[in-house]
């Protein structure tokens, strides 16, 4: 066994591990960073951009809410049953964070929201070849953060797994034990010592146990290699406490959710009628523009799923007027590739996108009650017809009449972006016992920790939890620093 000293040992190279590294390192602290992968970046490599209120770019810009407008929004959303302390200091800290990855140069696209009535929290980055930004643009981030620590003189051991976090005799937490990827183990010494591992988003066991989804079944979350709890069973296996635990949720299905279809986000459109498995109407459609608060009300129906339909006359009218609503992650015109790709999903999953030549043959095929529907379809048409939703008083603007020759329909369940919570903190992000009491030297950030949202993402400031996993990687790191210079 090889025997290494540091003052700071992080465990992965996520966006929080790469920025608590080198927020150490700004501080003249020694750094070791210990990812089982390959490379650097972890989940934010297939993300778009961190949160942030009060950068240079938004005031700039002139747009964006203050920190004070975020946190009250924030707050409000959750019901204060978070912790505000750290709330507050991730939202104050947010802003001048992304001055920091600007001044690192990071190339940020704009501050973005995610739908009309939300705010411009979302800092997009620039994909590296100068493009339209999309999925895994934040690659570009990390790999400048990456470069960045490096120069900085930040060790990283790639291809090493964490196998446990070491303790001395008075309970205080000492180092960590490591594992190549040859096989060669390492005994590291550290002061200090920071897990955040990114969750357990493709782990099934866990989910299944410690979420109210079963994985594969009303569950389909974003896979990400190596995302597997690791960092949580490791801290409680060290005596941290155990946090909410919960996936950040979104609508979804068993189509991958990136470089196949795109054009589906036709049918999440304020025209789209959701119906359950019984027939009815559950929801006013235009909320599907919120994919975590739709989420909600599709997890509450039979089988834990709905069904969003279309027909050919709105696609007709999308062709001529445009989507009811764009995307800030899908962009173009998908009406042009929506009938060669429908096609070909209906083919390849059978079982959540659905053609038919009547709604009698529709309603056949997704398996739910007929005559409901129908008589659910008629009352929607009058509906239409006479510009007003009795029923959820959606805008007149989003009824489009169900009455064209051709008809799809696609199966929504829950999604998720991945995992959140697990690791009990406090807000400078020191592990605690499940007593509340603080284990010495111990710290967790990104989404091992994050319990910001009360069970519904807060789609009305993007970026939220890059934001956070970016936010609590410094903060983590600025308390870190302090202890091990009093240590000192």
């Amino acid at each position: 066994m090889k025997s290494l000293s540091t003052q700071i040992a992080i465990v992965a190279a996520g966006p929080t591990g790469l920025a608590a590294a080198i927020t150490a390192a700004e501080n003249d602290m020694e750094v070791m960073v210990f990812e089982k992968g390959a490379f650097a970046g972890g989940t934010a490599n297939m993300g778009m951009g961190p949160f942030g209120v009060e950068s240079r770019m938004q005031k700039e810009l002139m747009c964006g809410p203050t920190k004070e407008e975020a946190f009250k929004i924030m707050m409000e959303h959750v019901h204060w049953d978070v912790d505000a302390r750290l709330v507050h200091d991730y939202f104050w800290k947010s802003g001048e964070t992304i001055d920091w990855l600007e001044d690192m140069g990071v190339v940020f696209d704009r501050p973005t929201k995610y739908y009309p009535g939300a705010y411009e929290t979302w800092h997009v980055v620039k994909p590296e070849d100068g493009g339209v930004p999309g999925p895994r643009a934040a690659s570009a981030m990390t790999k400048v953060m990456y470069n960045h620590a490096v120069e900085m003189g930040v060790k990283f051991y790639l291809e090493t797994t964490v196998k446990s976090i070491k303790k001395n005799e008075d309970g205080v937490v000492c180092g960590i034990i490591a594992e190549g990827a040859n096989g060669e183990e390492y005994d590291v010494d550290a002061k200090a010592v920071m897990v955040c591992c990114g969750g357990f988003g493709n782990n099934s066991e866990m989910i299944n146990k410690y979420t109210d989804h079963t994985d594969g079944v009303d569950m389909f979350g974003f896979k990400i290699p190596g995302i597997t709890g690791d960092g949580i069973r490791m801290v409680w296996a060290a005596g941290g406490g155990k946090s909410h635990m919960e996936m950040e949720r979104i609508c979804s299905n068993d189509i991958p959710n990136v470089g196949e279809f795109d054009s589906r986000m036709l049918f999440s459109q304020p025209s789209a009628v959701i119906v359950n498995r019984k027939g009815y109407r559950i929801i006013d459609e235009e909320e599907i523009k919120n994919g975590a608060v739709a989420a909600n009300a599709i997890a509450r129906q039979p089988g834990r799923d709905a069904f969003l339909i279309i027909d050919d006359s709105i696609i007709k009218h999308f062709r001529k007027n445009g989507a009811d609503m764009g995307s800030s992650v899908h962009r173009g015109d998908f009406t042009k590739q929506f009938l060669a790709e429908v096609e070909d999903a209906a083919e390849k999953y059978p079982n959540t996108v659905f053609i038919a030549d009547s709604l009698e043959e529709l309603a056949e095929k997704m398996g739910i009650d007929e005559d409901t529907f129908l008589e659910t379809i008629e009352d929607y048409n009058d509906s239409c017809d006479c510009g007003w939703d009795d029923l959820f008083l959606k805008n007149h603007k989003y009824l489009h009449p169900i009455v064209g020759k051709r008809f799809y329909a696609m199966r929504m369940s829950s999604g998720a972006y991945g995992s959140l919570g697990g690791i009990k903190v406090n807000h400078k992000l020191e592990v605690l016992t499940d007593d509340f009491e603080v284990i010495p030297g111990l710290y967790a950030g990104g989404s091992d920790v994050c319990d910001l949202y009360h069970g519904t993402y807060c789609y009305l400031l993007g970026g939220n939890t890059m934001g956070f996993a970016v936010n609590s990687g410094r903060i983590a790191a600025e308390n870190m620093v302090d202890y091990v210079e009093d240590m000192e």
